[in-house]
């Protein structure tokens, strides 16, 4: 097994998800299910949370990205967290959003090990919960 099959199995591991290798690309699958307030209605969905990580180094960096969907109060704890971890944000880090309605996308990209960004990920994903109903990270 090759250090990049190795990463890629570490990190599929602290995002709890499977990991699959398309060249030198890792894509990570992962997903979440939650409820979204539109109106007087509530829409339940499952999205698919967009997570790789390309141009593996053999220092162990890579250029990580992940696309992640939060409700609006969500956004606060989820960059909160991301801030406070433990090892903090690299030098080459970016992030911006997109804001719907009722839901925003979070763009982040980095250029670190894949472990540190899986790491600061899953943690900012597990302080998440929904204010009216179950949140599901699957």
């Amino acid at each position: 097994m090759d250090q990049l099959e190795l990463v890629a199995e570490k990190v599929g591991m602290l995002m709890k998800a499977e990991c699959e290798l398309l060249g030198g690309e890792c894509l990570v699958k992962k997903q979440r299910s939650l409820v979204i307030p539109a109106r007087n209605v509530s829409v339940p969905c499952t999205l698919d949370l967009d997570i790789s990580f390309t141009k593996f180094k053999e220092d162990g960096s890579a250029l990580n990205k992940a696309v992640i969907y939060l409700l609006p109060e969500e956004l606060p704890k989820f960059a909160f967290h991301l801030i406070e971890y433990p090892i903090p944000l690299p030098t080459h880090y970016q992030q911006r959003i997109s804001a719907g309605a009722n839901i925003i996308c979070f763009y982040m990209e980095s250029k670190e090990p894949p472990e540190h960004f899986a790491q600061r990920l899953a943690a900012a994903l597990d302080t998440l919960e929904q204010v009216d109903g179950p949140l599901y990270v699957n």
